[in-house]
């Protein structure tokens, strides 16, 4: 059989059905119609590329200092749309009592004022490297990584999940890109890797906490190859995230992904007429999380001219609305991670043998696939 993608660290499997797809459905195919293409759909964290830009583009942002917003605005932010009860286990603080969103969000708001106006980042004249050895700067990044990995999202809230990007309230498009340029050629450079952050030893309301968070960031080439492979052979590929769109764009359109930023899909956020970004959702757009993945998929992309999607990608839960609703899907990839819920279903059937379902492995702290269907 032609082979049409680089073998790479594609497993055999995934690379033999991957292959078959393209041969089926692409120029090869003596029925092919370029008036009638079919396309791929794909995410984007954790399956197109190593790590997540969203949790990447935060970590720069708070480690760096790079916001644009006040004290007051900071505080309403990290309050909004969250559960009031105690973060459930296991973020206690370290003598083991319990930590809720009003004790680590007073304790956020104290250190970020002090810091607001002094350091040279927020308006004052105290170097950056000055503030970084100080209490307060320990204090809020780790309350802040903290409170990113423990707080639980009010289920009637109307926008449960974009806290993070509600945090670039007040950047503008340009502002955006330069700041993600910034961090995502800062963070591949980084060895990946868990980072513990441990608040400092100081009166506080949630008391000294300590959490992890993984930093690391890179280019998947066999994920790359693909979508560059899908193209050539006249199948369309977007890309559709559950992240901030700016963001995965940012990424997206250059690096060696190259991808037409119009084919790249995301959580979009309301502007005020300056174009600059509003701590909102813009409700004109499906949310691109689960199910409305998939409506994002029918709304933007399918029409009387594809055929579409023939192959969907993705790694989580986010992923299975859309890799299971539509009837043309003839193959789904699965970069397999250690998650729970409903796409261990789908895995079980790719280690069972399914034509239809396929799942490749890879080594997040070295940054590449590996050659099998189970990650290590």
């Amino acid at each position: 059989m032609k082979e049409y993608i680089q073998k790479g660290s594609w497993n055999d499997r995934a690379f033999t059905f991957i292959n078959k797809l393209i041969r089926d459905h692409g120029r090869d195919n003596p029925a092919y119609n370029p008036e009638k293409k079919p396309f791929a759909v794909f995410d984007w964290d954790n399956t197109s590329i190593i790590g997540d830009v969203e949790e990447a583009a935060f970590y720069y942002l708070v480690t760096e200092l790079a916001f644009k917003i006040n004290p007051q605005d900071l505080y309403q932010i990290i309050r909004k749309n969250v559960d009031k009860a105690d973060f459930a286990h296991p973020y206690k603080n370290i003598d083991g009592n319990p930590v809720n969103i009003d004790q680590i969000s007073a304790d956020i708001y104290d250190v970020y004022k002090r810091i607001y106006g002094t350091s040279d980042r927020l308006g004052g004249d105290v170097p950056f490297e000055i503030i970084k050895q100080t209490n307060a700067y320990k204090e809020f990044v780790a309350k802040m990584i903290f409170r990113y990995k423990a707080a639980v999202y009010d289920k009637n809230a109307r926008d449960p999940y974009c806290w993070i990007t509600f945090l670039f309230a007040n950047y503008n498009q340009d502002q955006i890109e330069e700041f993600c340029q910034k961090a995502f050629a800062s963070l591949k450079k980084e060895n990946p890797r868990r980072e513990i952050f441990t608040s400092p030893e100081i009166k506080s309301q949630a008391g000294q906490i300590s959490t992890s968070y993984f930093v690391g960031l890179g280019d998947i080439g066999e994920m790359a190859d693909l979508y560059h492979s899908l193209e050539r052979e006249g199948i369309d590929v977007y890309i559709v995230s559950a992240s901030f769109i700016d963001i995965v764009r940012a990424f997206a359109i250059r690096n060696s992904y190259n991808f037409d930023q119009a084919k790249v899909l995301g959580m979009r956020l309301a502007k005020d007429e300056e174009g600059k970004i509003l701590p909102a959702l813009d409700h004109n757009f499906p949310r691109t999380q689960n199910e409305g993945k998939s409506e994002t998929i029918r709304k933007y992309i399918q029409n009387t001219n594809n055929y579409g999607p023939i192959m969907v990608g993705g790694d989580s839960d986010g992923d299975y609305s859309m890799m299971t609703e539509f009837e043309e899907t003839q193959l789904r990839l699965i970069i397999d991670r250690a998650r729970y819920g409903a796409i261990n279903r789908l895995k079980a059937k790719a280690l069972g043998g399914s034509e239809t379902i396929i799942l490749q492995a890879r080594d997040q702290y070295a940054k590449k696939f590996i050659k099998d269907e189970r990650s290590r």
